[in-house]
């Protein structure tokens, strides 16, 4: 379930880093890998790069992402859903 639940969470981070801080921001940038391999290598270096931003950079971006999936519970719902070709039930 972290697989696709993390990916489109890291998505979901990315788009608001956009925003925030940039399209060529490193955070950014490892993001867009987690979210998009969700490899383990991926997923730390993104951590690395939250753990990096200063606390308010930080504490302005996880909220934006948090709310986003709350108000867009049908993102969930797509990133669950077991009978699309390719994926598999958890």
């Amino acid at each position: 379930m972290f697989d696709t639940i993390g990916r489109l969470f890291f998505a979901t981070l990315a788009t608001g880093a956009d925003g925030q801080l940039g399209r060529g921001h490193v955070c950014t940038g490892a993001l867009r890998q987690a979210a998009a391999s969700g490899a383990p290598e991926d997923i730390a270096a993104e951590e690395v790069a939250l753990t990096a931003l200063t606390g308010t950079a930080r504490e302005a971006l996880m909220p934006a992402g948090h709310s986003t999936l709350r108000e867009k519970p049908t993102s969930l719902l797509g990133a669950t859903d077991t009978t699309r070709p390719g994926r598999r039930p958890h």
